[in-house]
């Protein structure tokens, strides 16, 4: 099944083979004269009903995007709106801090996103949130709920982006989730590496929140990160092999562990 056009919500078996701010709502674009980069102004994430805020003022905003990574993070949303329980209806609200912004780097080229907060919101009126905040939830009685929608989240766009910071990487993303495409941008070209230490912090955090093993979480690839990730590949499915010995197993944990999170399948 392509990826980029998602049909009917996937089983397990499924899943298993498969900056600056302008006073007009727009985020980044003060500098777009003398960009190199074909940028392209967005005020929705893929469709009519999912629009773009910006998270300090709450207020809908266009955001600037390479229009690669655009049609990327889309795909990405699709899929999440394909493997959340059906009650939860569909994205309405990504709340952001920026994509293109002028400055070095994957932001400066508009193919980074700061996600802040994604919202599904049902026919009745009912409301999921998950909420990149760790600055806001951590310590609160509302922790042990986020956390594991916020380490499924992540585990989602791992699954598409190599480069996903967390609130483990450094105290800038207390606020947000980056994702960038510098590597990749699709689950095709997927990879989990144990060099990195951003990834090895959500393989170390899926494990211990959303699939409770209680795995130390300090950024570093060593043999309870893998036996605890090897055993969560064995209780979806996954016959043989690590996160890190193909890119079929990590998409698969990165899948599993977002339906786990969000409770669409229990595992």
């Amino acid at each position: 099944m392509s990826e980029t056009m998602p049909g009917p919500r996937r089983t397990r078996r499924d899943l298993l083979r498969a900056g600056g701010v302008l006073a007009a709502g727009t985020v980044g674009w003060s500098a777009l004269a003398g960009t190199a980069h074909a940028l392209t102004g967005h005020s929705v994430l893929d469709s009519a009903d999912c629009k773009f805020y910006y998270e300090p003022t709450g207020n809908p905003v266009t955001l600037q995007f390479n229009d690669t990574f655009y049609n990327q993070l889309c795909t990405w949303k699709r899929w999440t709106s394909y493997n959340v329980p059906t009650t939860w209806g569909s994205p309405v609200e990504a709340y952001s801090y920026g994509a293109y912004v002028n400055k070095p780097g994957m932001h400066g080229e508009g193919r980074a996103f700061d996600l802040a907060r994604y919202n599904f919101r049902n026919s009745s009126g009912g409301v999921n949130h998950l909420s990149c905040r760790y600055d806001q939830w951590r310590g609160t009685a509302n922790e042990a709920y986020l956390r594991p929608r916020y380490w499924g989240l992540a585990c989602s766009l791992a699954r598409y982006f190599q480069h996903v910071l967390t609130y483990y990487d450094n105290s800038d993303h207390h606020n947000h989730i980056h994702a960038d495409n510098a590597i990749y941008g699709s689950p095709t070209n997927a990879t989990y590496k144990t060099s990195s230490t951003s990834q090895t912090y959500i393989v170390q955090a899926a494990c211990n929140f959303v699939w409770g093993l209680g795995t130390g979480v300090d950024g570093s690839w060593g043999p309870e990160t893998s036996g605890d990730s090897t055993s969560v590949l064995r209780r979806i499915g996954q016959s043989s092999g690590t996160v890190a010995s193909s890119g079929a197993n990590w998409t698969a944990f990165c899948a599993a562990t977002f339906r786990k999170a969000m409770k669409t399948e229990d595992y």
